[in-house]
């Protein structure tokens, strides 16, 4: 089978590798109906990460597929079933996969498809994926829908649900600030304030394309450079950037809450004084992803989530490479395999 490689920044190749195979009864093996990128693989293409020096190795941890063959213990799974799967591999029965924090399994710590951490688990820019723990790890996409804008259930589009619902959920009139910057997770965040936390959403950003989906999801929508508001019970930092950071930690109410779901690679200042006068709740780690993929399925099921909105773009699979090397590659491209 053909798996889309990092060589290295701003290099792709597909390779043929040897097609994964049922190694323990609870796998699965996934071929892709469509994937896409987690914000983090276009920092990874584009050298901002110290991942981009160890190619090459597979991409990709966002996909929807379809199962093509099950081992004897998987009871939830079936061949042909259309599903979503979890970035992590995790085992979810251990004592943080039962916390609901499969990111942080036991027994796989961070293992991951699509880069070189905990494992060699391969890319799901591949033909086929294997799956352990299917059971678990893959969601059953709703009947009727179309699979592909569901590309990034696994992760982004999950992400969005985690980090707005637990928080927000259960205040009146909440009010959400979404500081945007890495992509697409800011976007799918606003889709989740607006229509199913039914919160006043601002978004602060300065890329015109971002800005123009923000507002399609009914955000009202502001340039980051200018002036913000500082009553948010929720600001959300989508951004990666240390001055935007900043300003999602002290645009909250006193007690309010800050998640962080953009990456930083270096150490960056806080404002610790702010914080802790306003006692100001701050959370920051990665997505986990398999406990908010169900919830987030039933919302687009019922009408409520766009993620078609956020999509920038529709591709075929050989388009991979020079998309995502080209110097526009998008907030979100989705790639189909066979048609």
């Amino acid at each position: 089978m053909r798996s889309l490689m990092f060589v290295a920044p701003g290099e792709l190749r597909f390779d043929d590798v040897d097609d994964p195979s049922i190694v323990a009864a609870s796998d699965a093996l996934v071929r892709p109906l469509a994937a896409t990128t987690c914000d983090l693989d276009h920092h990874v293409v584009a050298d901002k990460t110290p991942f981009s020096g160890l190619g090459p190795f597979p991409l990709g941890h966002e996909c929807v597929g379809t199962v093509v063959e099950v081992g004897s213990e998987c009871t939830s799974v079936s061949v042909g079933d259309v599903v979503g799967v979890a970035w992590h591999i995790a085992c979810g029965t251990c004592a943080q996969c039962r916390f609901g924090h499969p990111a942080r399994c036991l027994q796989h710590g961070d293992a991951q498809y699509g880069l070189p951490v905990n494992g060699a688990w391969g890319g799901t820019f591949s033909e086929l994926i294997r799956v352990p723990y299917a059971d678990y790890n893959l969601a059953p996409l709703p009947a009727g829908i179309d699979p592909v804008h569901l590309a990034s259930i696994g992760d982004n589009l999950a992400l969005g649900w985690e980090t707005v619902m637990p928080t927000v959920g259960g205040i009146t009139d909440p009010q959400v600030a979404v500081f945007g910057g890495t992509g697409s997770i800011g976007l799918y965040c606003v889709d989740v304030a607006v229509h199913c936390a039914h919160a006043r959403t601002v978004y602060y950003d300065d890329d015109p394309s971002r800005m123009t989906v923000a507002e399609r999801l009914g955000a009202e929508v502001r340039d980051v450079n200018g002036k913000h508001e500082k009553d948010f019970h929720l600001a959300v930092d989508a951004s990666a950037d240390p001055e935007r950071l900043r300003k999602a930690l002290v645009s909250v109410v006193p007690e309010g809450h800050v998640n962080s779901v953009g990456i930083y690679f270096q150490d960056v200042a806080l404002p610790m004084l702010q914080l802790y006068i306003r006692g100001v709740h701050f959370h920051n780690g990665k997505g986990q992803a398999r406990p908010s993929m169900t919830p987030t399925l039933d919302a687009v099921a019922a009408g409520t989530l766009h993620p078609e909105l956020v999509t920038s773009g529709i591709y075929g699979w050989d388009e991979i490479p020079s998309v995502l090397t080209s110097d526009a590659p998008g907030h979100k491209p989705i790639f189909v395999l066979d048609g």
